[in-house]
């Protein structure tokens, strides 16, 4: 049978199953859109206390880290496991659990990361618009628009089980074991764990505004301003100073309690063994208050952080921009750098001796530290069991030297790499196509080498993804290696980490006060794929609000034969947009992307935005040219994805 009249069939019962099944959905009349308004918290004491708790910057802390939101809406925190998702974009809370973090975006998502063991992390799939939650021990309670209040999570004693009759809620306290929320009437219900009586509301505590529960006691501020606390009083945490008077914000820490009074200033009381009830005397007053485990938070009226007690993990030193650095190294569980003034700043688990003095160069592990002298030769001491210690003989002069747990690697003056010691995970396996190198830094079980190009390159131990070079981190010019995180500077002097953050020694210290330059952090798409619709649309999230969107800021990377594909129209903000593509004709992909440059997007404090974004969702897209070729009747069914 000629081919013609093979299409020329194929056609005719193609147009016959059309006319039977239906036209496909490209070509169907659009569907209706239902506009669904979210329901109005009632209005009363308790709700307004906490809208004014709301205001930017916040501050909260937990048992080993601090975080603050800042006035545009950006999350910095710092501490251990510390870690912020790079795509979180402007949020307008935050919660502090053991091991886990949640958000509520400007949006009314609630965003959840870290330990999800328990679950604590998947929020049900049907949480309406968020307005606070409040993460607990491996467990996390949130409260919708609608005043509705659900927990997951781990529910040993119950505390994840919300009451079936406890009716429209407007604040909730989540602590290790039980659970206290406030009703729109303003009266408290509590449940779960009940040892120390600290989920029993006293009878007689009347209406409140406010309530904060914390390891075994709770307190809650009334509407007449005073304080009540119940449950443990092994730290004298619930007995309330008798001369505190009248309170505007409460917080119950671990074991310790703080308040902020009317006239502004701060009384702690409780268990002080690392001064976190002690107040400093130079405080002045504050509008945000947190009281952690062992250290205590707050924000003063100025606008200045101010943290006082334990200091692990660093939590109470209120981070600030490094300023220019001139080298760095990342420790087993800390990050150190050299700073221009030839200062010594580290953070993480180490603190730089007071007598350490001027530095060269030096590069140290938990076992073993190598130098390299002034004739350019190398010496190291200390652990040899994998041989670090032993510099090969045939060596000869170096100009770089840096040490793993178990093994050596130094970078000749000829700019060959070399290694020797342990190589339990190939660390010490230089790749053979490596090349000339500029800089070399050993991890506990992996290595980095700086390219004689500025690329990186990692090899080794990868179980947290520390040998697993960021794919926009373009050319670099320094990079470190730690146990099982990896800092490299970027070529515009911008410092970049990635791996494990147990100890905070993956995040960057900057003043969390300070708002930066937007910049894109994801583009998605809204609609499915693949597709073979007219248009289709992106979501793209600025880290915060910004105009001057408009379609000349993105471009289109097309695969395969897609033809007239066009950005078409921009709608949404202030920090969210969608932008629908006109999709073409053809087979392949689109991706959507912004401009490196000349966009005119800014801030409201008129910074541009920072770069562009070239790593977004794609659509896979298949809708051929609908016009047939002379003297043939070409009808194209719709894409099959199997």
């Amino acid at each position: 049978m000629h081919w013609n009249t093979v299409r020329i069939a194929t056609t005719l019962l193609t147009l016959v199953i059309l006319l039977v099944t239906g036209i496909p959905a490209a070509i169907s009349s659009a569907a209706a859109v239902s506009h669904v308004t979210d329901a109005v918290l009632p209005v009363n004491q308790a709700q307004q206390a906490i809208e004014a708790q709301s205001a930017l910057p916040q501050i909260v802390a937990n048992a080993d880290r601090t975080c603050v939101i800042n006035s545009a809406g950006q999350l910095y925190c710092w501490g251990a496991f510390a870690t912020v998702p790079d795509d979180l974009g402007p949020i307008t809370q935050v919660s502090l659990g053991a091991d886990h973090t949640c958000a509520v975006t400007d949006t009314g998502a609630v965003r959840c990361w870290g330990d999800n063991s328990r679950g604590q992390i998947t929020p049900p799939a049907d949480q309406g618009s968020i307005v606070q939650v409040s993460a607990g021990i491996r467990y996390t309670c949130a409260i919708d628009r609608a005043g509705t209040l659900r927990c997951w999570g781990n529910n040993w004693a119950g505390q994840a089980t919300v009451p079936v009759d406890i009716g429209v809620v407007v604040q909730v306290s989540t602590g290790v074991s039980h659970t206290c929320a406030i009703k729109s009437d303003g009266t408290l219900r509590c449940w779960g764990d009940n040892w120390s009586g600290k989920a029993a509301v006293p009878p007689d505590l009347g209406t409140v505004k406010q309530v904060s529960v914390g390891d075994q006691h709770t307190c809650a501020l009334r509407t007449d301003g005073a304080v009540r606390c119940w449950g443990s009083y092994l730290y004298t945490q619930t007995d309330v100073p008798a001369d505190l008077g009248l309170v505007s914000r409460i917080s119950a820490g671990s074991n310790h309690t703080c308040a902020i009074k009317s006239d502004g200033t701060v009384r702690c009381w409780g268990w002080n063994h690392r001064n976190q009830a002690t107040v400093p005397a130079d405080l002045g007053l504050v509008s945000q208050l947190s009281a952690g485990d062992d250290h205590t938070c707050a924000v003063t009226t100025g606008g200045a952080l101010r943290c006082w007690g334990s200091n692990n993990h660093r939590k109470s030193t209120i981070p600030q921009n490094l300023g220019p650095i001139t080298h760095f190294t990342a420790g087993d569980f800390s990050t150190c750098v050299v700073k221009n003034d030839g200062t010594l700043y580290c953070w993480g688990a180490i603190n730089v001796p007071n007598d350490l003095g001027p530095v060269t160069h030096i590069s140290t592990s938990s076992t073993h530290v190598c130098v390299i002298k002034t004739d350019g030769f190398l010496r190291c001491w200390g652990d040899n069991s994998a041989g670090q210690s032993t510099v090969p003989n045939d060596l000869g002069p170096v100009r770089q030297v840096s040490i793993g747990r178990g093994h050596t690697c130094a970078v000749k003056t000829d700019d060959t790499l070399r290694c020797w010691g342990s190589n339990s995970h190939g660390q010490a396996a230089v790749p053979g196509d490596l090349g000339l190198v500029s800089q070399v830094s050993a991890g506990s079980f992996h290595t980095c080498a700086i390219k004689s190009n500025g690329m990186l390159r990692c090899w080794g131990s990868n179980w947290a993804g520390q040998a697993t070079v960021p794919v926009n981190l373009g050319v670099v010019t320094q990079v470190s290696a730690g146990y099982d995180h990896t800092c490299a500077i970027k070529s515009d002097g911008t410092l970049r980490c990635w791996g494990r953050d147990n100890f905070g020694q993956a995040i960057v210290p900057r003043n969390p006060l300070d708002v930066f330059a937007p910049m894109v952090v994801a583009i998605a798409r809204t609609d499915s794929s693949p597709t073979r619709a007219d248009s289709v649309g992106f979501r793209v999230t600025f880290s915060q609000a910004v105009t001057g969107v408009d379609p000349s800021d993105f471009i289109l990377t097309t695969t395969g034969g897609i033809r007239g594909a066009s950005v078409g129209s921009v709608t949404g903000g202030p920090a969210r947009y969608v932008v629908t593509v006109n999709t073409g004709s053809g087979r392949g992909t689109i991706r959507l992307d912004v401009k490196d440059s000349g966009t005119g997007i800014t801030d409201s404090a008129g910074n541009p935005l920072a770069g562009g974004f070239t790593n977004g969702q794609v659509y896979v897209f298949e809708r051929p040219d609908l016009a047939p070729e002379p003297g043939s009747l070409a009808v194209y069914l719709p894409l099959v994805v199997r």
